[in-house]
């Protein structure tokens, strides 16, 4: 664009003072030639790169899902065709479910199994009650008839060995209630065995289940967002394995700006700071942004943990600083293209309303410019 101004320039000066010769080109305005070109050398210079920094380095990015199921088979079906646009859960391919169908039964008559068991396990808790209970009117009955036994003795009324038989009878039923108190205590356990208020064997069964079925509805694998997948290499039949990515998909939900700005001019830019933007496929169109973030880090700086000493060139500096920016007024018919490359001219708060149309009328006509297709 300078070079372009500059012969511009040339040529006006040439028009006026020496073809058609409209002024005297004398020493006063050899001055003044001299004058405005490097007043206008030193703006581009000093001000506007300090105060409207502007990069020609720019391009679109959104973020970029690496698509994979959950786990390995066949492709059973593709949705989608290279940039269909879809919406967020719309299916985009269907791996096979047939293992996971197989895993779901399972785990279904598993359970039927499994509450039967239970079921099975309370009417024995009820049985061993029944059973502890009758135990202890056996034992009651027993003791009542050992007390009448003595008190018949004392009256010589009833034998020794009679009075030996009931006393027998009395640990016989007591045995019995100790091993009937014990099964009811096991069987209790057994049943008692509960997880959130369920029964664990119940609660393992179920936990297997939603997860054959959490797996089987994952056999449609969805899209994550908005956005479309630019390049299609899927097709029925194909084998993937556990967690493969497959197709890369684009998130048209989120899109910004990414531009490297020399770091000379990064003094006065702040987060909210405007901008414009120019994209080389949109000539003549101007795009209002705002400065969202800036990447106050450069990568060739960062040194890397080890035992050695770094070599020379190891670590480097940057001439430039990242920034990120986002586009604040869309335009439907002028979609961004992820990867577009673009200019950008960046407005400070401390800007000069003067600096700010300089640099205005710089990045239009840098947009108009894109006209110009060079094929070299």
């Amino acid at each position: 664009m300078e070079l372009l101004i500059t012969i511009a320039y040339y040529f006006f000066v040439r028009l006026i003072f020496i073809d058609y010769k409209l002024l005297p080109f004398n020493l006063f305005w050899k001055f003044i030639v001299c004058g405005l070109y490097v007043s206008a050398a030193l703006t581009e210079v000093l001000l506007l790169g300090q105060y409207t920094p502007y990069s020609k380095y720019s391009f679109a990015q959104s973020y970029v899902v690496q698509m994979a199921p959950e786990y390995g088979g066949y492709v059973e079906e593709v949705y989608v065709a290279a940039n269909q646009r879809v919406k967020k859960g719309d299916p985009l391919f269907k791996m096979d479910p047939s293992t996971w169908q197989h895993r779901v039964q399972e785990q279904q008559a598993q359970l039927e199994l499994t509450r039967s068991s239970v079921a099975t396990l309370k009417a024995q808790v009820d049985a061993n009650k029944a059973r502890v209970e009758q135990s202890k009117a056996q034992l009651a009955l027993n003791k009542e008839k050992l007390n009448e036994f003595s008190a018949a003795k004392e009256k010589n009324a009833v034998s020794v060995i009679r009075i030996q038989q009931e006393e027998q009878n009395v640990k016989n039923a007591e045995a019995q209630l100790a091993v009937d108190e014990a099964d009811l205590r096991a069987s209790e356990l057994a049943y008692d065995a509960m997880l959130d208020g369920q029964h664990a064997q119940i609660a393992e069964i179920e936990a297997k289940l939603a997860t054959a079925q959490y797996n089987l509805e994952h056999t449609v694998i969805r899209a994550p967002a908005d956005g479309y997948v630019p390049n299609m290499q899927l097709y029925p039949g194909s084998f993937i394995r556990l967690k493969q990515p497959v197709m890369p998909f684009v998130n048209e939900e989120e899109q910004w700006i990414l531009g490297g700005f020399d770091q000379r001019g990064m003094q006065h830019v702040a987060v909210g700071d405007k901008a414009e933007i120019a994209f080389e496929m949109y000539p003549g169109k101007v795009f209002e942004a705002e400065v969202v973030s800036i990447g106050w880090a450069t990568g060739g700086a960062q040194g890397q943990p080890s035992g050695i000493l770094p070599q020379e060139g190891t670590n480097h500096p940057s001439m430039a600083f990242a920034i990120r920016l986002k586009i604040t007024n869309p335009d439907p018919d002028y979609p961004i293209r992820f990867g577009a490359s673009a200019l950008v001219a960046v407005f400070t708060k401390e800007t000069p309303e003067a600096l700010a149309l300089i640099r205005k009328l710089e990045i239009r006509s840098e947009s108009y410019l894109n006209y110009l297709f060079n094929p070299f």
